[in-house]
C-alpha cells in the first residue's frame, strides 16, 4: 500500500478519535488492567476505508499514540494493538472467503460473523499467552507462577474465562460497532472506501 495524503489524513483523523476515546470515561475496566472500550473502533474503520495494510498502518500509529497518552504506557499500548490485530485478520479472512457487500444485509451479517469467529479464535489464545507470560507479571508485579492464582482469586472464575471473555466481548464491539459505523457511510459515499470494487470481492 502506498502511503499518500489520503491515507495519512484518514489514519490521522481516526487515530485522534481513538486517542480521545482512550482518555474519555467510556470504558469498563477489569481487575487486572484490561479495559473494554471503543478505542479500536476507529482503527477498524480504517481497515474498511483503506484495506488490510491501511489497518495495519493505523495500528502502528495507535501503538505510538497510546504509548504517549495512555496511563498504561507502552505495555497497555502493546496489548491493545496486539489484541486488535486478530480482529483485522478476521475481517480480511472473511473478505477473502465470503466477500464483503455493503449493499447486501444478509451477506454483510455472514461476513461479520465469520470475521468475529476467526478473530476470536486467534485473539483469545494469543491474549491468554501474552497476559500470562508478559503483561500480567509486569502489570501486577507478581512472579509468573502467581498470576493465575491471583486473577482467579480476584475474579472467582478460571483464568481462561477471566481473560478470554472480556476479549470476546471486546471483539464483538470492534467488529460489529465498526460495521454499524462504516456501512451507512460507504453506502452513501462509496468513494471513501477502497478505490476499486474488486478490492472487496471474494478472493
Amino acid at each position: 500500500m502506498k502511503i499518500g495524503a489520503r491515507e495519512i489524513a484518514i489514519s490521522g483523523v481516526m487515530l485522534g478519535l481513538a486517542l480521545l476515546l482512550d482518555v474519555a470515561p467510556i470504558d469498563f475496566p477489569t481487575v487486572w488492567g484490561m479495559k473494554i472500550d471503543l478505542v479500536a473502533v476507529p482503527i477498524v474503520v480504517v481497515y474498511f476505508l483503506l484495506g488490510f495494510w491501511g489497518g495495519v498502518f493505523a495500528l502502528g500509529l495507535l501503538f505510538v499514540g497510546l504509548t504517549v497518552v495512555s496511563s498504561a504506557s507502552w505495555l497497555g499500548a502493546m496489548m491493545k494493538v496486539t489484541a486488535t490485530f486478530p480482529v483485522i485478520l478476521g475481517l480480511e479472512f472473511a473478505r477473502r472467503t465470503v466477500g464483503l457487500d455493503f449493499r447486501n444485509p444478509r451477506r454483510l451479517f455472514i461476513f461479520g460473523v465469520v470475521a468475529y469467529i476467526v478473530g476470536v479464535a486467534i485473539r483469545v489464545p494469543l491474549m491468554l499467552a501474552l497476559n500470562y507470560y508478559v503483561a500480567l507479571p509486569i502489570w501486577l508485579g507478581l512472579p509468573r507462577e502467581q498470576v493465575v492464582q491471583a486473577v482467579e482469586r480476584w475474579t472467582h472464575v478460571p483464568f481462561w474465562v477471566a481473560i478470554g471473555l472480556p476479549n470476546a466481548v471486546q471483539s464483538i464491539i470492534d467488529v460489529f460497532l465498526s460495521l454499524a459505523v462504516v456501512v451507512p457511510v460507504l453506502r452513501r459515499v462509496p468513494y471513501l472506501g477502497p478505490s476499486a470494487e474488486k478490492v472487496w470481492e471474494k478472493g
